[in-house]
């Protein structure tokens, strides 16, 4: 576990905001000089703090108005490493997380129509029939907050 100061919350909840903002915008917002801010940026890289800049794309403006979340369970996992093979390799499946609890895997389907969407589903529910124990989706309708716990640091 890494201890992050006043300075390193200040510049990742800049960066948080807007990942491409240059070291010298980000140590003008922060006060912090230059050399300092690069310096702590390469810091926090490093120790892994930052993984990755990331760019949050609207589907809709793509012309994917159809963003659903699929939730499911498995009872059978046979053909886990299979199952999340297939998932990470469609290009209408954009998010892809195997989690705890009632649900074993969280993904989200993006399609230009409904018919697209159900037809990825139904894919995903034959090829994997002998391992889904159940599903349920939800559509999103509008995000009000896409963060990466700056607040939380």
């Amino acid at each position: 576990m890494i201890k992050l100061d006043k300075k390193d919350k200040k510049i990742l909840e800049i960066m948080t905001d807007k990942a491409r903002a240059s070291v010298s915008e980000i140590a003008r917002k922060t006060g912090i000089p230059r050399d300092s801010v690069h310096y702590r940026i390469q810091r926090l890289i490093k120790s892994k703090v930052i993984e990755r800049f990331h760019t949050y794309v609207d589907p809709v403006i793509l012309g994917y108005p159809i963003y659903t979340f699929v939730t499911f369970t498995l009872h059978n996992f046979d053909d886990e490493k299979k199952f999340y093979a297939y998932l990470s390799s469609h290009p209408n499946i954009v998010y892809v997380t195997k989690t705890s609890g009632k649900w074993d895997c969280i993904i989200a389907i993006s399609a230009k129509t409904l018919e697209q969407f159900d037809t990825v589903l139904r894919d995903i529910r034959k090829q994997f029939s002998s391992i889904i124990k159940d599903y349920e989706t939800a559509s999103l309708i509008h995000q009000y907050k896409y963060d990466y716990m700056v607040d939380l640091i």
